[in-house]
């Protein structure tokens, strides 16, 4: 498994996408990593692609944002594309927002009538995101020289 980069590179960008499989269902992840932000979609293949495609359509059904506050604890959070009064990318968007302190955009295309398969989705995108901000971090620390007093 491993997350590709894109071919053309735009500065202050990095855009990561991954296919995985579980339990037979199939799960596209695509994220761009930006300064201090992250827009994350999650989806699946099928709805509207051929069948026993393994190819995201790219629907952006929903899509929230979510940003960390100095007045509370948990992140604030709004739907910018809402699909529902129960807006399941808002949830998403507003935890990764207060794990990760930093604002986040998500678009969350996975199937809610599966529970587990949304859960494993989401448990999955936060994992992939922490594990690429921490990467990025300790690399553009490797990367920058040290300041002289």
């Amino acid at each position: 498994m491993s997350l590709l980069q894109p071919e053309a590179h735009v500065p202050g960008f990095k855009v990561y996408q991954l296919t995985e499989t579980h339990d037979s269902h199939t799960l596209c992840f695509q994220f761009t990593v930006m300064e201090s932000s992250v827009f994350a979609w999650v989806g699946t293949p099928g709805s509207g692609a051929g069948e026993g495609s393994t190819t995201a359509t790219g629907r952006l059904d929903g899509l929230a944002v979510a940003m960390p506050t100095r007045f509370d604890k948990t992140a604030t959070s709004t739907s910018l594309l809402p699909t529902s009064a129960d807006d399941v990318s808002e949830r998403i968007a507003r935890r990764l927002a207060t794990k990760l302190g930093i604002q986040v955009f998500v678009s969350f295309n996975v199937p809610t009538t599966n529970e587990e398969l949304a859960l494993i989705a989401e448990r999955r995108l936060a994992v992939l995101i922490k594990e690429t901000l921490a990467k990025a971090a300790s690399n553009q620390q490797e990367d920058e020289p040290i300041p002289v007093r």
